[in-house]
């Protein structure tokens, strides 16, 4: 509470205090795509002033080119004449004014890449991620600023930005970093409002769909409440849940005191599709407090100018990818039947994944700037998963924290020691990391860490849900048969995307790339791949005639089974009364 209580006092004090800059942002036209921004600089501290257009957003570990949308660029002095101006570097642009009391600087930016979370303007909303709209001054990016809206038409602004009083369609924050992770929705978008400790919390839709608001309110609610329950507190004065219903939409990003979240329209009828759903709700909720409350140092504060390099976002992410699903648990929309089918899934995905023996985890979080987000065609064969893997190291410590400690501690008890101790302002490690760990299981965890986090060692499934009295068995008797390739239709051609390794397509020197013409002499297509070679046995030839480089080829292999199985999760026979305990704490139901 007192936490809570400072947070609230000093984004107060300082979002009423005189901004040093003021932005006013419109939108005209939106058929042509183009936000109009406009920036009021005044305290000038030098005659030249650089205005920065950020590198990349918030939660999303990957440069953008946010200016390369930038277009028609001006300045002007406090009596309105124009000054000259320079293109320093991509992101940067320095005005000379020549000791004006205040600048203002105006430009368009073009907005139509949803896709990414960062800015769209159509005829139908403006959705604006401000990191990828406004420019900042780097001297003056901890002081107050305020922001102006003139919203298109009828349309109105959802934003979990401050209201400034008595100034209709303007909000005030902090600083730039507080700035830049609070989104807006401006349009036509249905909000709902709930209760939560008396915080107000509002669900704001774009699109439509067949989702029921009563439903929606009262599920989003019990999140929100198992979340009070386990970190302790609501470090906020208001939460938006922001959802984009549209076809193919998916995924979410996480924010100070919001999260964007796309969805499909016609899923909500779906019991399984909705429980999915709710665990994107769950995961970007999660985040509130694991990555916008307590950082790795990296972040703590963020450089909108570069990479921001971190070993940690295994934590950041992997850690909030296992809690998301427990906490889905906790709330009542999962049991522990299904999550034991979750693990056996887990563990496959897990163990199929040839890049976890290559990279070790702590890489993979600090590659995510270099390869995770850039999709390349080794990525599967030759990286880890800060996602995935954290997710399932995260697992493994639990179970682990909870046996040494005989079920009095458990991975719950780190991550509120964490936020307690690495407030933002400080950052943490993995070193901090793994010391507050070991505080809770009484001893050493080096072995696990250098293992499973610094090496490449395979993860422990047998050893650890032994813990909980729980093993593994093999789901199907015989192995995966097939090419060992992946395809995918484009236009008329069917290209190869990965090929598996030790797969029969690997061992015949199939390459990424190859267009396939034909198998056994009759053209195949990616949707039909996978039917054709089903109904074939181990030992059966197959005759793939291809394209590689515009020279028809045929490769000959054979098929075999390759790969690794799939298992299921279940219970022991003759648990012990530890064995029981734990499992009872953790999953939430009896043995």
């Amino acid at each position: 509470m007192l936490r809570s209580m400072i947070l609230f006092l000093a984004i107060t004090t300082m979002t009423h205090s005189q901004p040093a800059v003021h932005y006013t942002l419109a939108m005209s036209h939106p058929s042509t795509h183009l936000l109009e921004v406009e920036i009021r600089v005044d305290d000038l501290k030098s005659n030249t002033v650089d205005l920065h257009m950020p590198a990349w957003r918030t939660g999303r570990y990957v440069i953008f080119d946010f200016s390369g949308g930038v277009q028609e660029f001006s300045a002007v002095d406090d009596k309105g004449k124009s000054i000259q101006w320079k293109k320093m570097d991509k992101d940067t642009w320095r005005i000379e004014h020549g000791g004006a009391n205040y600048i203002t600087a105006r430009y368009k930016v073009y907005a139509n890449e949803f896709n990414q979370r960062t800015r769209e303007l159509n005829s139908e909303h403006a959705f604006i991620d401000p990191a990828a709209v406004f420019m900042y001054v780097d001297e003056l990016k901890n002081r107050p600023l305020e922001l102006s809206i003139l919203p298109y038409g009828t349309w109105h602004v959802t934003t979990g930005l401050d209201e400034v009083e008595g100034k209709k369609f303007t909000y005030g924050a902090p600083s730039f970093e507080y700035f830049a992770d609070c989104p807006i929705e401006i349009g036509n978008q249905k909000d709902f409002r709930f209760t939560v400790d008396n915080k107000p919390h509002i669900i704001s839709i774009y699109g439509d769909g067949n989702w029921n608001i009563d439903t929606l309110i009262t599920d989003f609610t019990k999140i929100v409440v198992a979340n009070k329950e386990f970190w302790g507190d609501l470090p906020y004065k208001k939460y938006i849940f922001f959802i984009h219903c549209q076809p193919n939409a998916g995924g979410g990003t996480e924010h100070i005191n919001s999260t964007v979240m796309g969805v499909r329209p016609f899923i909500f009828s779906n019991r399984a599709s909705y429980i999915g759903f709710l665990g994107l709700v769950s995961h970007e909720y999660f985040h509130t407090w694991n990555v916008k409350q307590l950082r790795p140092k990296a972040y703590a504060p963020y450089d909108f100018s570069k990479e921001g390099y971190s070993e940690e976002l295994w934590i950041s992410e992997g850690t909030t990818s296992y809690f998301d699903d427990l906490i889905v648990l906790r709330a009542g929309y999962r049991d522990a039947k299904n999550y034991l089918e979750m693990i056996g899934q887990m563990i496959s995905s897990d163990r199929s994944r040839y890049g976890n023996t290559i990279q070790p985890l702590s890489e993979a979080s600090f590659d995510a700037w270099v390869k995770y987000w850039k999709r390349q065609q080794n990525s599967f064969k030759a990286e880890s998963d800060y996602y995935g893997k954290g997710s399932h190291v995260s697992l493994l410590l639990d179970l682990e924290i909870r046996h040494r400690s005989e079920n009095k501690h458990s991975l719950d008890d780190v991550m509120r020691t964490m936020y307690r101790r690495f407030p933002v302002s400080k950052g943490f490690t993995n070193a901090d990391f793994i010391k507050v760990s070991e505080e809770f299981t009484g001893g050493r965890l080096k072995e696990f860490f250098d293992n499973y986090l610094y090496g490449t060692v395979p993860l422990p499934w047998e050893k650890n849900l032994a813990f909980t009295g729980l093993e593994l068995a093999l789901k199907d008797s015989t192995g995966k048969i097939g090419l060992g390739i992946m395809t995918q239709d484009t236009g008329e051609k069917n290209r190869i995307t990965g090929v598996i390794p030790n797969s029969p397509a690997e061992k015949a020197g199939v390459e990424i790339n190859d267009e396939i013409v034909a198998l056994n002499g009759f053209r195949v297509r990616s949707s039909e791949m996978n039917e054709r070679v089903s109904s074939m046995t181990k030992g059966d030839e197959i005759t793939l005639t291809i394209f590689r480089n515009d020279k028809l080829k045929e490769i000959k292999l054979q098929l075999e089974y390759f790969g690794f199985p799939a298992y299921v999760v279940k219970k022991t026979a003759k648990p012990t009364d530890l064995q029981k305990s734990i499992f009872e704490s953790w999953l939430k139901d009896r043995f």
